[in-house]
């Protein structure tokens, strides 16, 4: 077992581990995102077209097909069809005009991940853990997969 440390840097808020396949992730992503198109978070920081194949490290986006504040669904690849999820809008360069603003897209951005959650959950070829509660088999798998999520939230937030 894995001993856990109170850093809330060490373990990422708001998204979940799944062990899936790339066809149940775009599913569910469709149970979230009007119309979406996908793209490729590559371990450079850029974002290219996704062309059906994705390594570890790398993350899948599923990015709203609209013009204002666009909603995606993230997917970063840990190992062999196992995924780290969370979801996020773009905000505007602006930012938000009132806090009111601002917590209705937080909601929104809870409530896609408690849909998301859901659907996988109740999929039979997936299998969902809350990251506060997923074990890795291993110290060494824990601290690099922690890793990958660590720089690929930075590089998500670094790309908008």
């Amino acid at each position: 077992m894995v001993e856990r440390e109170a850093n809330s840097e060490q373990y990422p808020e708001g998204g979940f581990v799944v062990e899936t396949d790339i066809n149940t992730l775009r599913k569910a992503a469709k149970k979230v995102l009007v119309n979406f198109n996908e793209f490729l978070l590559s371990k450079n920081g850029c974002v290219e077209p996704f062309e059906g194949r994705v390594e570890v490290g790398e993350s899948l986006i599923f990015k709203e097909d609209i013009d204002l504040l666009p909603a995606e669904v993230i997917a970063i690849n840990l190992g062999p069809n196992s995924w780290y999820i969370f979801t996020a809008s773009e905000v505007p360069e602006t930012g938000f005009p009132t806090t009111r603003d601002a917590m209705r897209v937080a909601e929104s951005e809870r409530k896609k991940t408690r849909i998301l959650q859901q659907f996988l959950t109740d999929e039979k070829q997936a299998k969902v853990t809350l990251v506060e509660e997923w074990e890795p088999d291993r110290r060494v798998d824990a601290a690099r997969i922690l890793s990958i999520i660590k720089d690929v939230r930075h590089r998500f937030t670094r790309c908008e």
